[in-house]
């Protein structure tokens, strides 16, 4: 019959152009239309049908949807980031400002390749397999959040995702079962005093020391009131007060994220934030109001899915890698919460590659001979699940 790696190396050069095509034209969460139009003529290519969500981009694709039985999907990430790109790469972003270097230009990719392997061979495939082309992975709320919610997964048994790194190298899979990435929560604090003029500061109520003993105080939520044996992450990222040098601010503005790889650390966490930083502001005669808002669930990998993603890859000759969590967002959690699946890292990285940067980074870069591991993976999984 054949090694779907085999038949992926035999469609590489589609692939590359695939990913070549998404990279130099890179679009934002939620303005990825032309990304979406491209990828609709290549479905309609394929003659599979096609959905969308109402008036957004992104589009589900599905194979054999006239079958019935319990239903495959297989998702890729298509939206880039506001990023300008260092490389000298002739295919790199046309957009000024904004560039695939989280690798979804990959994922799209893969992910088409795989679409139409099964497509030439479907009768391979006694049952729907449903591909996801998700927008919006890097915002809060996004891309994953809304498929559920129009009922994309409402009929899924089983989904796969997979993530590119160049932090491993080519022809191995890094995954786990349990948690593999964190929650991912923003929270603001902004702190009301009363201004005046720098030079009469008793005459104030200085926000400003009161936040940089809040960013000091919200240090002791991980280091003594989460579990040491429970990761998680509280960090204040954006520091904000006036717009003078000799003018005291009557606000001062502080925001951030909280991870967890628990989802009772993460219930917690609103709290111990929210007390530490009214109790701070309080001592010192001045008010914080706190907003908390919650962004992708912990993403938790079932064993059973990860043991067939694992077998999978192991059948195209590869091998996998048992990798720690990370505390990393991703918002195929929200998948996960509502049916079975697993997440893994597909390895990118050799010594081609192996002086550009990791992921987000504006030198971030892959070697493509991971685009035929990807697509052939997926094919795997099918033909796993077809009993082949």
């Amino acid at each position: 019959m054949g090694n779907p790696l085999q038949w992926a190396k035999e469609c590489h050069s589609e692939i590359v152009a695939f990913r070549r095509h998404f990279h130099q034209h890179p679009e934002l969460a939620w303005e990825e239309s032309e990304t979406t139009a491209f990828l609709k003529e290549q479905c309609a290519k394929a003659g599979l049908a096609v959905r969308a969500l109402e008036g957004r981009t992104g589009l589900v694709a599905e194979l054999n949807a006239d079958r019935s039985g319990p239903v495959l999907a297989l998702r890729a990430d298509i939206d880039a980031l506001p990023i300008q790109e260092e490389s000298t790469s002739p295919f790199r972003s046309k957009v000024a400002g904004k560039a695939h270097v989280c690798g979804h230009d990959t994922h799209i990719a893969m992910l088409l390749g795989a679409m139409q392997i099964m497509a030439r061979q479907k009768d391979l495939f006694p049952f729907p397999i449903r591909f996801l082309f998700q927008p919006a992975e890097e915002v809060v709320p996004g891309g994953a959040k809304a498929f559920v919610e129009a009922g994309f997964l409402s009929d899924v048994d089983e989904i796969f995702g997979l993530h590119v790194t160049p932090q491993l190298p080519i022809g191995v899979l890094g995954t786990r079962a349990g948690p593999l990435m964190a929650s991912m929560d923003r929270f603001e604090v902004v702190v009301t005093g009363r201004g005046g003029h720098g030079a009469m500061p008793h005459l104030t109520q200085d926000p400003v020391p009161v936040c940089a003993e809040i960013i000091l105080a919200l240090q002791t939520v991980v280091g003594r009131r989460v579990d040491p044996l429970e990761p998680a992450v509280v960090s204040v990222c954006q520091v904000e007060a006036g717009n003078a040098f000799n003018v005291i601010s009557q606000e001062g503005r502080l925001a951030g994220t909280a991870r967890s790889l628990s989802a009772a650390v993460r219930k917690r966490l609103p709290q111990w934030i929210g007390e530490i930083s009214e109790g701070v502001s309080k001592a010192h005669g001045l008010k914080a109001t706190v907003k908390y808002e919650h962004g992708t669930p912990v993403l938790v990998n079932r064993s059973a899915s990860v043991e067939k993603l694992i077998r999978a890859f192991r059948s195209l000759g590869g091998r996998e890698q048992d990798i720690p969590a990370t505390m990393g967002g991703e918002d195929f959690a929200y998948y996960l919460e509502q049916v079975s699946g697993a997440f893994g890292f597909l390895g990118a990285g050799s010594e081609a590659v192996r002086h550009g940067g990791g992921l987000h980074h504006p030198q971030f870069e892959i070697d493509e001979e991971a685009l035929s591991w990807g697509a052939a993976l997926f094919v795997q999984l099918a033909l796993d699940r077809a009993g082949k």
